[in-house]
């Protein structure tokens, strides 16, 4: 299957599956009124194609990571490439962001203990070349974790209808009798 980007009808098929990642093939297949070999083929090129994975996701707190850092890094321009590289090999990080603005990276780590923390930081992050200044914030409590990004996207029925994840703009009375009138 030679296609060049991402249609509706896969759309659809990631939307179902990041509602239940363990949804069988047939029945994606009848919510969204296609073949199972089709699919299985959308699937297979969604996934060959690295535009989604199929993963357990873990939450660190419950399996004995409880100490969270968002930490905002300054670095030297000119070393900026390898400070990335070196950030995402350190098996503490789970995202490194490059980004505009008052820091030039944004890291999330996870660790067992503060004691944990305090040991990355002096004998792991302390040895990259080209940090030049970082701000901490240990997460005391999340208000809302999304651990995966939902994709917006309108879906397809089996019957061929099309809806949306987004609820539609409901309108007034007065609204409704002003069109209707004029």
């Amino acid at each position: 299957m030679t296609r060049a980007h991402v249609d509706e009808l896969d759309r659809s098929l990631v939307g179902y599956l990041q509602e239940n990642g363990r949804m069988s093939l047939i029945t994606l297949a009848e919510k969204l009124g296609v073949s199972h070999g089709t699919v299985r083929n959308r699937l297979d090129w969604l996934l060959t194609n690295g535009i989604v994975s199929i993963v357990a996701i873990v939450d660190p707190t419950s399996v004995g990571y409880p100490a969270n850092v968002l930490m905002g890094i300054r670095a030297d321009l000119k070393r900026m490439a390898a400070v990335e590289k070196e950030l995402t090999k350190l098996e503490e990080v789970n995202s490194v962001a490059v980004t505009a603005g008052r820091y030039d990276f944004i890291m999330w780590a996870t660790f067992t203990s503060d004691h944990h923390l305090q040991d990355f930081l002096i004998n792991k992050f302390a040895k990259i070349k080209g940090i030049r200044y970082t701000e901490s914030s240990h997460i005391l409590s999340w208000g809302k974790r999304v651990w995966q990004w939902k994709i917006p996207m309108p879906r397809v029925a089996a019957n061929g209808a099309r809806g949306s994840n987004h609820p539609k703009p409901t309108r007034s009375k007065q609204q409704r009798r002003s069109t209707a009138v004029g």
